[in-house]
Order: C-alpha cells, then sequence, then structure tokens
C-alpha cells in the first residue's frame, strides 16, 4: 500500500466553471449529438422523459441502490462525493476530505449551507444516522448497501457539526465508490424516523435539485424542482437551482413505443433505444442521439459449477467457443453494443487487451469437447444424448430480460442447436422470485450484469464463494458472494484475489490481482462475457444536456435532470 495521506480538495469548481464557458458557444453542446440546441440553456418548464423500468424496490434509495432503475431517485438524493467518466472523485455535499496513511480513517468536511427538503439541517449528524441505520440488519437497506458497501465501518463519529471521521476495520479501495453512488445517498433524519416507511421509502426526501411530488407505482414519477437548491456535484455545468421547473418520468417497457412517443412529441427525451430505432433519431434533424460505453460489469452468462452438466469443463468450453459470439451480437444489436472478451470492462481502467480476440468460435473444437465429456450419440431430434440417454441440456434462468438480452438468449438457444447438438431452455422469471430458484440450484446458466460502481464490488459479488444454496460471508468484513453469484464459485484463491483487489489502494497493484481473477474465469471458462454494456438515449433538438442524463462512471441513463433545460 501506498503510504500517504491524500487531500482531495473542491477541485472540481475548475472543471464546471470550463464546461460553463463552454456552454456559452454556438456549437452544439459536448457530447449530445449532432442536434443538441446552439442556443443558451433557459429556466421553466417540463421535462418529460420515458425509461423502461420502474424502480423495483420502491423508493428508498439505499434498498435500491444495486438495480438500475432506482438510480432515477438521484433527483432527489445527494451524496458526500460524485464520480466522473475516469472514476475520479470530486466534491459534493463534502468540501474536502482525507485518507489515513493505513487506509482506515476517513475524515470528511461538510457543506455548511444545505438543508433538506423538509427544512432539515445537513450536517455531521446526517450523515452518521445514514450510514450507521444501513448498518442495521433490521433496516430494509440493509440487504444491500449494509452487507455488500459498508460492512467494514467500525464506526461513525460526530467530530463537529460539519465534520464526520469514518473509522474501517480493513482497507477498501472502493469505499469513496460507495459513498458516491445512490447507496450512498443521503436521506433526511426526520424522514428515516418513521419506520414503516424503510421499505417504501414513501415520504423520504433529501437535498437534490428536485422533489418527488407523486408517484403512480409501475407507471410514473413527477418530480418538481427544489427552488433553495444551490450544492451541485463539482462536475456539474451550473450552479444555483435546476433548469426545468417540473420532471416526469414514465415508465414504458416496450422500447419501440417509447421511441413512438419521442416521435410523437409526446415526451422530450427517451432512455435505451434499441438498435433498430438509432436511425430515427441519429443524425435526422429535430432529434439528438447520444451512445456511452460504461465501466461496469458487462453481460455475463455464468456457468453454474456446482449442478447439472455444467459441472464438466469441457462442457463449459463447448458453450464458450461453439457459437460465434461476434456475429450474434452485431445481428442482434446492430453494432450498438461490442463482444466482451473479459469479465472486466473494456471501459474499465483495468481491462487488460490480452483477452481481446480470445475465446474465438472454435465449432469443431466445441463438438470435440462433447464427444470426450461422454455427450457422443443424438437422440431422434438431433440433440446430444450421453450413455445413459438422458438429453444435453441447458437451462438458462433469468429475470424477465429486455433488450438486447430477450434477442441474443434466443440466437443462442437455435446456434447451440445447430451448432452442437445442444438443447437451451429459457426460463424467465420476475426478479423478485429468481433468488428462490437460483437457490434451488436447478439450472446450468444465469445472464446478469452484476452491479457495483467499483470493479471489487462488481467481482466480489459475482466470483466470491457461495454454496449451492447461496449462502455467502465475509472476509475481514469484506462481502464475498451475493445472491446473483450465478457460478457458485467456491475457491479459496480467488476469494484470497478478491480480497487483495479490495483492499489494495495502489492502482498497479490492483489491476494484478484483477487479472488473476479475469485469467482464471477464462480458463476454466466460469462464465461467458457476452457483451459490452452501452446505454443511450435520445431527445429531440429543444433538450439542452443530454448527456448529463447518464449517471458516470457506469453511464446509466438515470435520467438525473439538473442540468437539463428544454426550449419551448
Amino acid at each position: 500500500m501506498t503510504k500517504r495521506v491524500r487531500n482531495l480538495l473542491a477541485i472540481g469548481v475548475t472543471a464546471a466553471t470550463i464546461l460553463g464557458l463552454a456552454a456559452c458557444t454556438a456549437d452544439p453542446e459536448p457530447g449530445s449529438g449532432s442536434g443538441a440546441p446552439t442556443s443558451q440553456p433557459h429556466p421553466g418548464g417540463t421535462f418529460t422523459l420515458a425509461l423502461s423500468t420502474y424502480p423495483q424496490r420502491g423508493l428508498n434509495p439505499h434498498y435500491g441502490a444495486s438495480f438500475d432503475a432506482s438510480q432515477v431517485l438521484r433527483n432527489v438524493y445527494d451524496s458526500l462525493v460524485s464520480a466522473d467518466e475516469n472514476e475520479q472523485f470530486h466534491p459534493w455535499l463534502a468540501t474536502a476530505w482525507t485518507i489515513s496513511p493505513d487506509g482506515l480513517i476517513y475524515d470528511f468536511h461538510l457543506r455548511q449551507d444545505v438543508t433538506f427538503q423538509d427544512g432539515e439541517r445537513f450536517d455531521a449528524h446526517a450523515v452518521k444516522t445514514n450510514i450507521d441505520l444501513a448498518r442495521n440488519p433490521g433496516y430494509p437497506g440493509y440487504s444491500d448497501v449494509g452487507v455488500l458497501n459498508y460492512s467494514s465501518v467500525n464506526s461513525v463519529e460526530v467530530v463537529d457539526p460539519y465534520h464526520v471521521r469514518i473509522a474501517l476495520n480493513t482497507p477498501r479501495a472502493d469505499f469513496l465508490s460507495t459513498l458516491s453512488g445512490i447507496g450512498g445517498a443521503i436521506v433526511s433524519p426526520r424522514s428515516l424516523s418513521n419506520r414503516d416507511s424503510w421499505a417504501s421509502g414513501e415520504g423520504f426526501v433529501g437535498t437534490g435539485p428536485f422533489k418527488l411530488d407523486k408517484a403512480v407505482p409501475g407507471q410514473e414519477l413527477d418530480f418538481r424542482k427544489n427552488p433553495d437548491y444551490n450544492w451541485p456535484p463539482a462536475t456539474a455545468s451550473h450552479q444555483g437551482p435546476a433548469y426545468v421547473d417540473e420532471l416526469v418520468v414514465k415508465y414504458i417497457p416496450e422500447a419501440s413505443t417509447r421511441a413512438g412517443l419521442l416521435e410523437s412529441g409526446e415526451v422530450d427525451a427517451i432512455g435505451t433505444v434499441k438498435a433498430e430505432d438509432i436511425g430515427l433519431f441519429q443524425g435526422i434533424s429535430g432529434y439528438q442521439y447520444e451512445q456511452k460505453g460504461s465501466s461496469g460489469s458487462p453481460k455475463l452468462l455464468y456457468l453454474n459449477v456446482t449442478n447439472g452438466p455444467t459441472t464438466d469443463k469441457r462442457v463449459r468450453q463447448a458453450l464458450t467457443t461453439g457459437v460465434d459470439l461476434n456475429s450474434v451480437i452485431q445481428n442482434v444489436t446492430r453494432g450498438t453494443q461490442d463482444r466482451a472478451w473479459s469479465i472486466i470492462s473494456p471501459q474499465s481502467r483495468y481491462f487488460d487487451g490480452k483477452y481481446q480476440g480470445s475465446n474465438s468460435v472454435n465449432i469443431v473444437r466445441a463438438n470435440t469437447l462433447l464427444d470426450e465429456a461422454g455427450w457422443r450419440d443424438r437422440d431422434s431430434d438431433n440433440y446430444r444424448v450421453n450413455s445413459a440417454g438422458d438429453r444435453l441440456t441447458i437451462r438458462v434462468l433469468a429475470s424477465v430480460p429486455g433488450y438486447p438480452e430477450d434477442d441474443f438468449l434466443k440466437a443462442w438457444q437455435a446456434e447451440l442447436r445447430q451448432n452442437l447438438g445442444v438443447e437451451v431452455e429459457l426460463k424467465y422469471v420476475e426478479n423478485a422470485l429468481v433468488y428462490d430458484l437460483l437457490a434451488q440450484n436447478q439450472y446450468e446458466a444465469f445472464p446478469r450484469q452484476v452491479g457495483g460502481l467499483d470493479l471489487s464490488l462488481q467481482l466480489n459479488r459475482g466470483f466470491g464463494s457461495v454454496t449451492p444454496d447461496i449462502k455467502y460471508g465475509q472476509v475481514d468484513g469484506i462481502t464475498l458472494g451475493s445472491v446473483v453469484a450465478g457460478s457458485k464459485l467456491a475457491d479459496k484463491q480467488v476469494d484470497e484475489w478478491l480480497l487483495n483487489a479490495t483492499k489494495a489502494t495502489d492502482q498497479d497493484a490492483r489491476k494484478q490481482w484483477f487479472d488473476k481473477i479475469a485469467q482464471y474465469v477464462h480458463d476454466n471458462a466460469v462464465a461467458i462475457p457476452l457483451y459490452t454494456d452501452r446505454n443511450s438515449a435520445a431527445a429531440t433538438a429543444n433538450v439542452h444536456g443530454l448527456h448529463t442524463l447518464f449517471d458516470a462512471p457506469r453511464n446509466v441513463v438515470n435520467g438525473w435532470s439538473y442540468d437539463i433545460a428544454v426550449d419551448r
């Protein structure tokens, strides 16, 4: 570990000022496509956005922190720090912070001009209340941020009203990432005092640029501007309150329907544009289109090493190389998603280019592997069977998929039948049910993009040791494994690498540990990297700041609308 004290001050002011000056030019806004406005943004009006999925876990930001759909709550809640696309951290509710040389003590100095939307003052007590509650097993958010993010917190001390000290029991390279995400949202202690609202988040308020005005579960969230807001993150493009008076988020699961609403003028912008709809907006007069890569986990197909045919490494290797994934992904996404070659995103600072082109399609070799594994014969439907006459069947268990996962899985199913004589059964269930079915262990493959702002959290959740019925634990206060660890790996060596990568504060050292994990998964075909996470949005030419809807560094379209303005 590098022995140094890191002092991080309000370095983001210069960046914000530069962005503000850039907006004064007559060129289209940076990152917002050729159709972006060239005029100055003006306050007022309503911004209407259509997204795909309503927050599955309600309106408590801590309880839903691992779900992309919950990121829209960023409009209501601020965090101590913010992250940019390069995974660097900047001031927000904290103006400065220091980290002790041993990585165990974090001192945060807080803004003194912030109030919650219910009038309560933001201070060190509010920070302590939020983190302590997240560590309480009786709080719904404990199952998410408590276990995964704050498991190494030893104590939270109020040094003075605007100085809070957080002590860890082990170094955590991912701790600032934790604080920057929606799981690190600061909720009004007054609203947290109502235990009846803990699960739903109803009545919760934050310090953010918008107040939640109305919620129609599954259909719509309506927000109105917080007129007192004057403490945006250092990465924002302006100061003061949000531009728009109202933000309306409509939830439309079908991508083509969202595109139709944008074409008809019923909404100002949409998130997650399907490949065949991009041409409706990209380069078209009156519209703008934006697409961004992500440092988040690629979409992976976790192969269950504890049950069924995928306990055999040869079967897993055959599934990995028996399909031309390049062609499938190109055909399904029309080039909007790239093939993933590793469990680490190519957008991540920790990606190693040596995996590019590895595990390329080799149908002859894949068939040979299945022969060697004992699946030599064919039944009347031309599926492979073993000597007992059992068909080679891969049961895919998945949460009800959206675009492009659904199209991809159907294409993968067809390719495996044609190329290898492997039967693939697709079982889709609501996300709330998938965890019980994973615990029953009656599946061979599980597609998932495991969440987490920091790579340690992504890999700890995906490849830390779990039992077949999904029991997992902690080592040195660091949680390894999770309910979505679909491969059900239980390898002490991998756990050691995961722990080392989580604790190491030197970037080069972390990269070495991450590469050991990636190499193990690659060599043992524990999971199949499918495609990178590329997020997209489209809007009319009247919308300023389309690029700010992407939540760095994962760049999920979270609908954060502080820097959005709409010309009418």
